[in-house]
């Protein structure tokens, strides 16, 4: 991540200033005023500046960001169908106006059948002031950058320009571009706070097959294919976005040669993105920060009629994900975030509903801080090695709520695109274990409701910290714990519930963990509560589902024999079910519970549990 700091520079042209803040975003802006050489209203333009103590993850140059321009020097240009006029710098050649020297170009008008293109030398640059224009190309793209060093374009304040491209291209032979409204071969960047309405009739709505910066503006674009496309680079500082797609993605970079490239940042913004095909899509890697998104691909989790050949995924990296704030609102047909690396969140609102997983990861998944909800999933938290230090994440899923395994997604089977691809094992740890695969628990608060799996490692858990309160299945063949190596335990609160049908304790740790089977199944949000030896509760938990089977482990239990009582109610703090100490009434004692090792797997009359009664689970390792 580079660190980008520039100072905005202004005109001794310009006429005046005053400020304007982005609250999407870490940076502020500057309006700054010229008269146009046509003699209309003064022009309007808002610079975007970069704040110097922001770590940006994008590149941003400081011409990308401000939108400032010496009007005496500016090249009017107003569009008309039969009237356009050339100029030094401007050829017309029917309805097609084709800028050829570099320098500013204020543009205004429109074209009812006609295109605007950018044709300078390799090294010179354009600065494109958009004040009103509307193109319309039946056979073609709007804009057509075909080649310069960089072109930079504002959007005027208080200015809506449109572009509308055919659905139908007229292209040489053997030629498959332009295929975008707003095409460029080269860097392009947007700036300024006006307003951009892209039709993309045959393909993409805005393409650059370098980078391209997006610093301000209003956008709205629908698109066949993709609505906003960098071949190099996608990175965008500000402005609200409204993106639609038939077949494509609502943000995408693909670049597939180069490890540095093809990947798109995001450091603010407000995005609404409804995409038939990916929400954002990064060939390489896609970081975050400041950001408010919202993405429904296809018709959501709940979609019914998509091809399993396709992705639907609502953020997706080939590389690296890194989100550290910002709110992200995720309904997606397929993984609602999925890398085929790693996933770092270190902060931000992360609320999803998912067709397939949550969030996945090839490798290597850490939660640092945050607020995520996983409100529908076929499988919560899926990578190879999960590392939970921080922020609370709760996690509904249809099987397992998190799955630490290892691999691709891609297989055909069940789900909405294919199995629990990580393997799974059998249920109680069955298959050998794989120790490269790990759920690591050091701090945050996990909650956990799944009809597979609560937590199930195709080799190690560790856990040292934090809060993990796991509400496991109600039907046999799985468990609220699931490991196939070792589970220890040296620190935290655990507390898992389901069936006693492979159930499982811990195997190891410091800590004292409590399995404790009971004779019948308990109904939803009964208490069960520990005493110590005055009848003080040590802790209460109350499943949100129906068990049998609880295991219960907090750093205060460290007597050796404690009182087991059901239901009643605790007048105490509830943490997801979980009570911190509090008076316990009218409960009912089921048994003395002697603990005489740091790992105890116990009937409700304090009896040691068999295997038959753990379900065939085991009492861990």
């Amino acid at each position: 991540m580079k660190k980008i700091i520039y100072p905005l520079l202004l005109s001794t042209l310009l006429l005046g200033a005053c400020a304007q803040s982005d609250t999407t975003s870490s940076t502020s802006t500057s309006a700054t005023a010229a008269a146009a050489t046509t003699g209309s209203a003064a022009v309007t333009n808002v610079s975007t500046t970069l704040d110097d103590t922001t770590d940006y993850y994008g590149t941003y140059e400081e011409e990308d960001v401000d939108a400032s321009y010496d009007a005496s020097s500016a090249t009017t240009i107003t569009l008309d169908d039969d009237a356009t006029q050339a100029a030094d710098g401007v050829t017309v050649d029917g309805q097609t106006v084709t800028i050829t020297q570099e320098g500013t170009y204020v543009v205004s008008g429109s074209l009812s059948n006609g295109q605007l293109v950018v044709n300078v030398d390799k090294e010179a640059k354009v600065h494109l002031l958009f004040n009103g224009v509307t193109i319309t190309n039946d056979s073609g793209a709007a804009v057509v950058v075909e080649q310069a060093e960089k072109v930079i374009t504002t959007l005027a304040t208080d200015t809506t320009n449109t572009l509308t491209d055919g659905s139908d291209y007229t292209l040489a032979d053997g030629e498959t571009e332009p295929d975008a409204t707003f095409y460029s071969k080269e860097d392009l960047s947007i700036n300024g706070d006006g307003t951009l309405v892209i039709t993309g009739n045959y393909s993409n709505g805005i393409r650059s097959k370098d980078d391209l910066v997006l610093a301000g503006g209003t956008y709205e674009i629908t698109a066949k294919n993709n609505a906003i496309k960098g071949k190099d680079s996608v990175s965008i500082l500000a402005g609200q976005y409204t993106l639609t797609t038939e077949e494509g993605d609502g943000i995408q970079a693909n670049n597939t040669e180069d490890t540095a490239k093809g990947y798109v940042a995001i450091d603010g913004g407000t995005f609404t993105i409804q995409s038939g095909r990916d929400g954002i899509q990064a060939e390489t890697n896609l970081s975050m920060q400041n950001a408010d998104i919202t993405i429904q691909t296809a018709d959501g989790a709940q979609s019914q009629s998509i091809s399993t050949d396709e992705s639907y995924k609502g953020l997706k990296a080939g590389g690296a994900m890194v989100i550290s704030s910002g709110t992200y609102t995720i309904d997606s047909a397929d993984d609602s975030l999925h890398t085929n690396d790693t996933i770092t969140i270190s902060g931000g609102t992360i609320t999803a509903n998912s067709g397939d997983d949550g969030i996945h990861a090839d490798n290597e998944l850490t939660i640092n801080d945050g607020d995520i909800s996983i409100e529908q999933s076929y499988e919560g938290l899926e990578a190879s090695v999960i590392n939970i230090a921080g922020g609370t994440t709760q996690v509904v899923s249809s099987d397992d709520g998190v799955n630490a395994g290892g691999g691709s997604d891609t297989d055909e089977g069940t789900g909405q695109f294919g199995q629990d691809s990580f393997g799974g094992g059998q249920p109680g740890g069955g298959d050998e274990a794989d120790d490269s695969k790990l759920v690591n628990i050091t701090g945050g608060t996990l909650v956990v409701d799944a009809e597979g799996d609560g937590i199930d490692s195709n080799g190690n858990v560790t856990m040292s910290g934090g809060t993990a309160i796991v509400d496991g299945p109600t039907t046999g063949g799985n468990g609220a714990l699931d490991y196939n190596g070792t589970f220890e335990l040296t620190g935290g609160v655990l507390l898992a519930a389901g069936t006693t049908d492979m159930a499982m304790n811990v195997s190891d740790g410091t800590q004292q963990s409590v399995a404790i089977t009971f004779d019948q199944s308990q109904a939803a949000d009964n208490l069960v509560t520990l005493l110590d030896s005055d009848g003080n509760a040590i802790v209460s938990y109350a499943p949100s589902k129906a068990y049998q089977h609880v295991v219960i482990s907090t750093p205060d239990m460290t007597d050796s024999s404690y009182t087991l009582v059901s239901g009643g109610s605790n007048d105490g703090a509830s943490t997801y079910g979980y009570y911190a100490g509090g008076t316990v009434t009218d409960s009912t004692e089921l048994g003395t519970l002697s603990v005489t090792d740091t790992i105890a797997n116990l009937t409700q009359s304090g009896e040691t549990a068999s295997t038959n009664q753990m379900g065939g689970g085991g009492f861990g390792r």
